[in-house]
């Protein structure tokens, strides 16, 4: 479903072209719409709007890159004359397969020069955005999943001030560790308790070593992302968590098979569930 939607975006020429880096073909979009249609399925969004980012999201910045809350959006100055190489690693888990966002380049210092975007699990060149950019999309597909997207300031001596705004991205979920009777033996320090057939708003336990920093998502059978959880609760050895039965995009899930997946303290583990509605 999706290399067809992606298939039939080549004709396009305006807003979009594809490039093809080893085995993988990679589609670059410059209007949102087209990129969300291409999917064909409803990504997810990192709106910066606090300090906690989505769950499986994590980020290095060799500069001077952070959150700001209060402009919604994350920031970053690449020195092209730096004793550290200048760029933003973001890092996904699960892999993604999509990865895009609103970008605002130039500020204070001189306009920059552009950035350069690669798939850094095997540094692929994706594209590069012109520093003309001023709150447009920008965003790519990619028909072999990957795990972490590299931001580069472009070449030139002039510092690359930039926002990113809306950050979006398609999660892909291939279960490991699926334990479909109970909460079983800790697997990396973790154990997962959760009741299947599940009803709503009962309690999600993640227990063991480093359980309170835990995060949990429910994915679909497909492998799709469909909700991260709030903690209700969190203290030593333990996270509760409750799911109220819809999605991030506002939609009621149907009763069906899914997967409570968590990790944290470097360890993961999956649950198999049935929901009832």
């Amino acid at each position: 479903m999706r290399k067809a939607a992606l298939l039939g975006t080549l004709f396009v020429t305006i807003t979009c072209w594809a490039t093809t880096v080893s085995s993988a073909t990679i589609t670059v979009y410059t209007d949102k719409m087209e990129w969300q249609n291409a999917l064909g399925e409803e990504c997810l969004t990192e709106d910066f709007a606090d300090a906690l980012l989505n769950v499986g999201v994590s980020y290095v910045s060799t500069e001077s890159g952070h959150i700001n809350p209060v402009q919604e959006c994350y920031q970053d100055v690449l020195a092209s004359q730096s004793q550290n190489d200048p760029m933003t690693t973001w890092t996904f888990e699960p892999q993604i397969t999509a990865y895009g966002g609103e970008w605002t380049l130039g500020g204070p210092g001189g306009s920059g020069n552009s950035l350069s975007v690669y798939i850094a699990d095997d540094s692929h060149y994706v594209g590069s955005i012109p520093n003309s950019y001023n709150g447009e999309f920008w965003g790519f597909i990619s028909d072999t999943p990957f795990s972490s997207v590299r931001l580069v300031g472009g070449t030139g001596t002039n510092q690359q001030h930039y926002c990113l705004d809306d950050m979006v991205y398609l999660p892909m979920f291939v279960p490991g560790n699926v334990d479909p009777l109970g909460p079983g033996p800790a697997t990396s320090g973790l154990s997962l308790q959760v009741p299947s057939p599940y009803g709503i708003d009962q309690p999600i336990r993640v227990m063991g070593d480093s359980a309170e920093e835990a995060s949990v998502g429910i994915f679909d059978a497909q492998g799709r992302l469909l909700r991260n959880l709030v903690a209700s609760s969190r203290r030593d050895g333990e996270a509760i968590f409750c799911w109220d039965g819809w999605t991030a995009c506002g939609q009621r899930a149907s009763a069906s098979a899914l997967f409570v997946h968590a990790h944290g303290g470097g360890g993961t583990i999956t649950r198999m569930v049935v929901l009832l509605r």
